[in-house]
């Protein structure tokens, strides 16, 4: 086998397409031209072709990788996953991603917090739903619970201020239905939005008002204690 031609690759990936016998035979980086000493005439042994291709197929793959990172910021984990659904093999996959983290392209902590701001002033998402979506994405535990913990507090995001204006938003909508059936839809909302029971209920109660049977509760109570005082049992 011998390399017959170097030609930029006009796709605009910025490699370089390797013509071996007058035929394509694989795109690499143009550092990798430079590292493995390809030039035109050269022959290439098996060995040398195979590690050719091996660095053909990374480049593949970190081009891939660049495109989904062209759309949107990523984590880690979850620009492996995609790259690996595609077809590229897991340590292809694996390298490509810790050389984007060598060049800063992909910071995990930094995505998290980037998250973390823009679903809590935009979608009013709470401190749990914040990590549960973080997670779900491959960010490492201990990285989302400290990136949603840190972002609130620089930003002096309040989490009771974010439940308040999420469910007076929702409340809007659910405007006309009765008041039962607001409650139990406007519950069932915050939880999906990651706030706690105990902290929503206080404040759907100020928006719709306690429950006809939590009204009633303290009422009833004082009446049974004053009937229990003056029952009248009838002679023995």
């Amino acid at each position: 086998m011998v390399i017959t031609a170097l030609d930029l690759d006009p796709r605009g990936t910025g490699g370089v397409r390797v013509q071996v016998d007058g035929g394509p035979f694989a795109t690499v980086s143009t550092q990798d031209i430079a590292t493995l000493g390809l030039k035109v005439g050269r022959e290439l042994d098996p060995a040398a072709g195979s590690c050719i291709e091996r660095r053909a197929e990374v480049f593949a793959a970190r081009a891939v990788a660049l495109r989904m990172l062209g759309y949107r910021a990523l984590p880690a984990r979850e620009i492996m996953r995609r790259l690996t659904r595609k077809g590229h093999a897991r340590p292809v996959a694996e390298a490509v991603v810790s050389a984007l983290e060598a060049d800063g392209l992909v910071n995990d902590a930094e995505f998290a917090r980037h998250f973390t701001l823009t679903r809590a002033t935009r979608r009013r998402y709470g401190p749990s739903r914040l990590e549960a979506d973080l997670r779900r994405l491959g960010v490492d535990e201990h990285v989302a619970s400290a990136a949603v913990r840190e972002t609130l507090e620089r930003e002096a995001i309040e989490p009771s201020a974010l439940l308040r204006e999420a469910a007076e938003r929702k409340l809007k909508a659910l405007a006309g239905l009765d008041a039962a059936v607001q409650r139990r839809r406007l519950r069932a909302y915050l939880l999906r939005r990651g706030f706690a029971v105990g902290e929503m209920i206080p404040v759907i109660e100020a928006l719709v008002g306690r429950p006809a049977a939590r009204r009633r509760t303290s009422g009833v109570g004082r009446q049974s204690s004053a009937t229990r005082g003056s029952r009248r049992f009838p002679d023995s």
